[in-house]
């Protein structure tokens, strides 16, 4: 079992880069919770319990959430009475998507959900759903940059060769994404 400098079981190498995450989320996870429960039209009276639980609830789950990057593959914790925590291997990541509904606008937060293969759809799972990384992008980028490193460490000889010039065309296409998403 490797180890790095946290000392935890089960880390997988060198930690890259920690996320940090936003209290943007505290009233953000107590709106839209309220929200379900009076779609639901049933959880209408337990909305007063919630948000009083939430005082509690929501702060404590925004302490335990965490991610890091390592050398190998993406490790989240969350979770306050049910604690999951998940290793996702970098090489095995198949999407990050950024997202940000209007809720989430409204209070600054953005979302980042990692896809990986064998997974589809906007639903599959929310293990690798972060909401609330400040500067998702730069975390996003990250480990685009990390997923690249650990995937040219296993050349695949099946795989086609790029025609000229491939590169250098979606390294540009690359930076002018970085750049739209900067301005926004």
């Amino acid at each position: 079992m490797q180890s790095d400098q946290s000392g935890l079981p089960g880390a997988t190498g060198k930690t890259l880069r920690d996320a940090e995450f936003d209290r943007g989320v505290i009233p953000y996870y107590r709106l839209l919770i309220s929200m379900y429960f009076a779609i639901t039209i049933v959880g209408i009276p337990l909305i007063p319990f919630w948000l009083i639980f939430s005082l509690w609830y929501a702060p404590e789950y925004h302490r335990r959430l965490s991610a890091r990057l390592t050398s190998q593959a993406i490790e989240i914790r969350k979770g306050v009475f049910n604690r999951r925590e998940s290793t996702i291997p970098l090489n095995r990541v198949t999407d990050l998507r950024l997202h940000h509904g209007p809720i989430m606008r409204r209070f600054k937060v953005r979302g980042l959900r990692v896809e990986t293969a064998g997974q589809s759809g906007q639903y599959a799972s929310s293990e690798g759903d972060l909401i609330g990384v400040v500067d998702a992008a730069k975390f996003r980028n990250a480990i685009l940059v990390q997923r690249q490193r650990v995937l040219g460490a296993e050349p695949d000889e099946d795989a086609p060769k790029p025609a000229a010039g491939t590169t250098e065309l979606l390294t540009e296409i690359r930076d002018i994404l970085v750049r739209m998403e900067a301005k926004e």
